[in-house]
C-alpha cells in the first residue's frame, strides 16, 4: 500500500512540475511589433512615436473618408435588390474573407485580456499602462471601422467587380 501511495505522489508531484514549466512556456507574452505598440512604447517626442501616430491617423482618417463616401455620396441610401448570383456570392465571400482578414479586434482584446495592469507593470515598469488600453482600444476601433465600412460596401454592391475593388482599397 505505501509503494502504491509514494508512486502515486511520485507521478502527481511529475505532473504537476510539468504543468508549471508548460504555464511558464505560456506565460511569456511578447507586444505584437506594429505602429500600435510604438504608441505607448515610444517615447512622446521621439521620431518613432510621431511616425505610428501619423500612421494612425492616416489609417482612421481613409477609414472615416471610406465610410463618408459610402454613406452619403454612393447611391443616395439606396441598397440594391434583386442583384445578381455572382454578386451575391462575392458578398458572401468578401464577408468571409474580411473576417479572417481582420486581426485589429482580435489582437486588441487579445492583449487586453492577456495582459493585466499588474503584470504590465511588472515586465515594463518603464511604460504607461494607460497608453497600452489606449492603443488597443483604438486598434479595436480600427478594426469595427474597417469592418463597418465593408457592411456598407457589401450593402451597396451592383457589381462583382466594385465590391472587390473597393474591398482592395480597404486594405
Amino acid at each position: 500500500g505505501d509503494d502504491a501511495n509514494s508512486l502515486k505522489e511520485a507521478a502527481a508531484a511529475a505532473a504537476d512540475t510539468i504543468d508549471d514549466a508548460k504555464e511558464e512556456e505560456f506565460d511569456v507574452i511578447k507586444l505584437p511589433e506594429s505602429t500600435h505598440t510604438l504608441l505607448f512604447t515610444a517615447p512622446i517626442k521621439s521620431p518613432a512615436f510621431r511616425f505610428s501616430f501619423i500612421i494612425a491617423a492616416l489609417s482612421i482618417l481613409c477609414l472615416l473618408l471610406a465610410l463618408s463616401n459610402n454613406i452619403i455620396l454612393r447611391g443616395g441610401g439606396e441598397i440594391p435588390a434583386n442583384v445578381g448570383m455572382a454578386v451575391k456570392v462575392a458578398q458572401y465571400a468578401s464577408i468571409f474573407i474580411a473576417l479572417l482578414m481582420e486581426e485589429e479586434i482580435p489582437t486588441g482584446l487579445y492583449l487586453l485580456r492577456r495582459i493585466p495592469k499588474r503584470y504590465f507593470k511588472s515586465k515594463f515598469p518603464e511604460l504607461c499602462y494607460h497608453k497600452f488600453v489606449a492603443s488597443c482600444v483604438l486598434r479595436i476601433c480600427v478594426g469595427y471601422l474597417f469592418l463597418v465600412n465593408v457592411l456598407f460596401i457589401l450593402m451597396r454592391a451592383r457589381e462583382v467587380l466594385d465590391i472587390f475593388f473597393d474591398f482592395i482599397a480597404l486594405q
